[in-house]
């Protein structure tokens, strides 16, 4: 049975649909509440709910007598890759702020691979981050992390599910580059279901190495982004 509170909850998410799919800048104008009723064939009292609750998120913004207005900028999500920024950090310049919905941790022991990526020796005890993040129910990255276990070790509960940049330099380690490769990737549908994708699209997987000032590997990284709602642009120069 589909309840008014899912019902309001499915039309927010086909308005953000529509807002990344037509890859609306800051600033823009929506359609009506009466248009979207049409579009979306909801009742305009469904569609004020949702307009209400957005605009409550910040996500839109609705001008007396003028319209409904995009308060976020979906384009700049991803749009400088050059620059080194989480993906919170990300969001957040776009001004949308991402939740953790699900992660875990787990202590593992790093195989040659890792030993080599993380220029640790093989057996060295190791931490396993994994966090699905998203906004309005949907999943927007879904991020692994590997570190070494004493860089973690007095890690708290909101460390693991915040900026992971954030959290390792209030303890004095600074992230200043890392080396990445970016690979496009078409889930399997078992792994979309358990990183919570509603829906299959391509995800664009960055896979990186980041270091400190010193040249000291960190932590070794693959972030898979939302191909609905990531962008990566990166200049390149002729020389």
């Amino acid at each position: 049975m589909i309840t008014r509170e899912s019902l309001v909850s499915q039309v927010k998410k086909e308005i953000l649909n529509l807002v990344f799919r037509q890859r609306l800048a800051k600033g823009e104008r929506l359609f009506s509440i009466d248009e979207l009723a049409r579009f979306l064939s909801v009742s305009t009292t469904t569609v004020r709910e949702a307009i209400r609750s957005l605009e409550q998120l910040h996500v839109l913004e609705v001008k007396q007598g003028k319209g409904i207005y995009l308060a976020i900028d979906p384009r700049s999500l991803g749009k400088n890759i050059a620059q080194l920024k989480s993906a919170t950090e990300m969001a957040q310049e776009s001004g949308i702020h991402l939740e953790t919905f699900r992660w875990r941790v787990e202590e593992i022991e790093a195989d040659q691979d890792l030993a080599e990526k993380l220029k640790v020796h093989p057996g060295t005890s190791l931490v396993f981050l994994a966090r699905v993040r998203g906004f309005e129910g949907e999943m927007a990255v879904y991020l692994e992390d590997i570190l070494t276990k004493e860089l973690v070790a007095d890690f708290t509960p909101s460390d693991w599910q915040g900026s992971l940049f954030n959290a390792l330099e209030k303890r004095g380690i600074f992230i200043t580059h890392s080396l990445a490769q970016i690979i496009p990737y078409f889930p399997e549908e078992h792994f979309a279901k358990e990183i919570g994708l509603t829906e299959l699209v391509p995800l664009l997987v960055l896979e990186h190495l980041h270091f400190d000032a010193t040249g000291r590997v960190v932590a070794f990284s693959k972030d898979y982004y939302n191909s609905k709602y990531f962008r990566f642009e990166v200049v390149r120069k002729r020389i």
